[in-house]
C-alpha cells in the first residue's frame, strides 16, 4: 500500500474489486476521514488505462460533487497521476448491507423496507439528474451508524450527460434486469427490478434464483418466476410480498414505472408491519 494518493495520506485498506482497491485516507485539509478509491493504470500507460477501468473513473470522476442526497455516498475529488487515478469519497464507517443477506444475519423487516425506501428516494434523485445505477447490490449500499443506507458505487452508471463510451456488458448478473440481461435499452426501471432483487434477498435470506453457472442464471431470470417471498417468510404481511413481486415483474410495463409509486407502496408495506 503506498502511503498516500495525491493530498491524502492512506491508513488502510477497506475493500478490492475488479477495477479499483478502495483505501481508508486522510484529507489533511478538511481534517476529516474519506475513502479513496484507486484505479490502477496497464503498466507503461502514463494516462489513463483503456476498457472498465477508465471508463468507471470517468463516470465518478463525472459525479463529483453533483449527487447531494443524505442517502447517497457524496464524491468529493477526482484525479489522475502517473500510473494511476483516483476518486476521494465520504467515509462510510459500518460496513455494507452484504452482511445481512444471509439467513443468519437478516435485519428486522422494518429496517429492510426502511433501506428499501431511502434508496427508491436515492435513485429517484439520481435519475433526475440523468442517471441510472445498472448496479443495485447489497454490496453497493454502505451502512453509517446509527443504522443508515447510503448508495455507492456508480463505475457502471449511464450517465445522460457524459462524453466518454458507456461501459456495457458488465455488471452483478444475479441483480439485472432480463432487459439488462439481454443487453436490451434500459431505463429506470431496471433499477426496480434491481431494487426489488435486493429487498426479496434481505427479507428471505436468499437471492430469487441460484445456479451452477452464468448462462443458466440468466436463463432462469428471462424465463421462471421466482418462489414467492411469503413461502420463504410466512410471517411477512400480503402487502411486502405483492410490492416486491410487482418490482421484480420480468415485463418492464408490468412493473413499478415510476420511483415514487415504489416509494409510497413499501411505505404502505412498513405501515402494515408498524
Amino acid at each position: 500500500m503506498p502511503e498516500s494518493v495525491g493530498r491524502y495520506a492512506l491508513i488502510r485498506e477497506l475493500a478490492r474489486g475488479s477495477t479499483a482497491t478502495v483505501y481508508l485516507a486522510r484529507d489533511p485539509v478538511a481534517d476529516r476521514e474519506v475513502a479513496v478509491k484507486v484505479f490502477a493504470h496497464a503498466p507503461g500507460d502514463p494516462g489513463l488505462t483503456r476498457g472498465t477501468h477508465r471508463a468507471s473513473f470517468l463516470n465518478e470522476a463525472a459525479l463529483v460533487g453533483r449527487l447531494h442526497h443524505p442517502h447517497i455516498v457524496a464524491l468529493l475529488d477526482a484525479a489522475v497521476e502517473p500510473g494511476y487515478s483516483y476518486v476521494v469519497m465520504e467515509y462510510v464507517p459500518g460496513g455494507t448491507l452484504a452482511q445481512h443477506a444471509a439467513s443468519d444475519g437478516l435485519l428486522p423487516p422494518e429496517r429492510v423496507l426502511e433501506s428499501a425506501f431511502k434508496l427508491s428516494r436515492a435513485l429517484d434523485f439520481a435519475l433526475q439528474h440523468g442517471v441510472l445505477h445498472r448496479d443495485i447490490k447489497p454490496a453497493n449500499v454502505l451502512l453509517g451508524q446509527p443504522f443508515d443506507v447510503k448508495l455507492t458505487d456508480f463505475g457502471v452508471a449511464r450517465i445522460a450527460t457524459a462524453t466518454h463510451t458507456e461501459i456495457t456488458g458488465v455488471g452483478s448478473p444475479a441483480y439485472m434486469s432480463p432487459e439488462q440481461l439481454a443487453d436490451l435499452p434500459l431505463d429506470h426501471r431496471t433499477d426496480i427490478y434491481s431494487l426489488g432483487v435486493l429487498t426479496y434477498q434481505l427479507l428471505a435470506g436468499r437471492l430469487p434464483f441460484h445456479a451452477p453457472s452464468v448462462g443458466e442464471l440468466m436463463r432462469l431470470i428471462t424465463t421462471q418466476e421466482a418462489p414467492r417471498l411469503r413461502s420463504l417468510r410466512p410471517d411477512l404481511p400480503e402487502a411486502i410480498e405483492a410490492t416486491v413481486w410487482r418490482a421484480m415483474q420480468k415485463d418492464a410495463s408490468l412493473r413499478y414505472q415510476t420511483w415514487r409509486d415504489l416509494s409510497t407502496d413499501l411505505a404502505i408495506s412498513l405501515a402494515s408491519l408498524r
